[in-house]
């Protein structure tokens, strides 16, 4: 798909069709990722992680700092014989 880039103020905006959006169940105001990748810019939708997400992943890694710590020592090679 072909889309001209728009300036607006002191941006640069692409427009994307209605059909587009509707596919990927999008709308104006919505936040979007943009990432680029070798293969050029990859936009996707933004999915916020569930509120209560960092707080169970401080605990669990709290709880398993050591094993974690462990692991990644493992992974390096560095595992004492």
């Amino acid at each position: 798909m072909k889309r001209t880039l728009l300036t607006l103020g002191h941006s640069t905006a692409v427009t994307l069709p209605p059909d587009f959006l509707e596919q990927h169940n999008l709308k104006a105001g919505d936040l979007v990722e943009v990432e680029n990748t070798e293969q050029g810019i990859l936009i996707r939708p933004h999915h916020p992680l569930a509120p209560d997400f960092e707080p169970a992943l401080r605990a669990v890694l709290a709880r398993y700092r050591e094993t974690l710590r462990r692991l990644a020592v493992h992974d390096r090679g560095e595992d004492p014989a």
